[in-house]
């Protein structure tokens, strides 16, 4: 139980700097570049686990590579570019505790699918998070079409999320450990990044710059992003679903925007204001509450 609870705390910490790494990545590239390079840079982490680890990571049933691929699609492209529109528009301080809406969606999911309790708890971390979304977004004057759009990103961003962690769940009910489903997970997000940036750079070559003209600090902040919450953090994650609950391991995770917020406004120069920190206190709390 302590183990779990210790992988479930450094997710959200590796969860929580990845955004700081990704926003500092978009000042140099574009969105599909960023996933790019995440890509690259998973692929350097992952490959030499695979020719030289000891451990057997092929799958026992040719659908859980299916199932894999999915939860790349969903969780890591498609909701991870949603979660990159939403920090360019509207500032890691406030995407983060955003998208972290998710464990709401995670929770109806585990009562519907996999038979975990939903209390009356559930209803009470629901009306946390409504409030403290609404704290995040109220601003000195009418929120613009921009930071509509952001925000709307972010929510995106956050169903996406929690239908790949669900999807992770089911794989760990199958036997699936966890170095298994990060690598096969990491592993098709990284061809399916490559591919995408590829195809576009190929129909439309004069938009699109070879990624050895990004800057390196750019490459390099990309990179990592993609290693601290595809591989670390999501290991630590999906290591914690063995131990506890995913309604307990979940909300832990999710705790990531405040690490992400505090880092977000001591070196980016994001402000927020005391409203908006209260919103952060009730989405954490009204996340933390699901898991009673």
């Amino acid at each position: 139980m302590g183990y779990g609870l210790l992988c479930a705390s450094l997710a959200a910490i590796c969860w929580g700097v990845a955004p700081i790494f990704q926003k500092l990545a978009l000042k140099d590239m574009g969105l599909t570049e960023l996933n790019a390079v995440r890509g690259i840079g998973l692929l350097a982490v992952l490959l030499p686990v695979f020719f030289f680890g000891k451990k057997d990571l092929f799958l026992p049933e040719a659908n859980f590579y299916m199932i894999l691929m999915f939860v790349a699609l969903v969780n890591n492209v498609i909701g991870d570019l949603f979660a990159f529109i939403a920090i360019r528009d509207i500032g890691v301080s406030l995407a983060s505790p955003i998208t972290s809406a998710y464990p709401l969606a995670v929770a109806l999911i585990s009562w519907l699918c996999f038979g975990e309790t939903m209390t009356v708890f559930v209803l009470a971390g629901t009306f946390a998070v409504v409030t403290g979304l609404t704290f995040l977004n109220i601003r000195g004057a009418a929120p613009s079409s921009h930071h509509l759009y952001g925000v709307g990103a972010a929510c995106l961003a956050a169903l996406c999320w929690a239908l790949g962690l669900s999807l992770n769940k089911y794989l760990t009910l199958q036997g699936i450990n966890s170095v298994r489903i990060t690598f096969w997970r990491g592993v098709f997000f990284s061809f399916m990044a490559l591919g995408n940036w590829t195809s576009l750079k190929a129909l439309r070559p004069e938009k699109k710059r070879g990624l050895k003209d990004i800057p390196l600090l750019g490459r390099v902040a990309g990179a990592w992003s993609g290693v601290l919450s595809l591989v670390i953090g999501a290991w630590f994650y999906a290591s914690s679903l063995f131990m506890i609950p995913m309604n307990v391991a979940t909300p832990i995770a999710s705790s990531s925007p405040l690490i992400a917020a505090l880092i977000a406004c001591a070196f980016t120069g994001e402000r927020l204001r005391p409203i908006q920190w209260l919103g952060i206190a009730f989405v954490i709390s009204g996340a933390v509450v699901v898991t009673a």
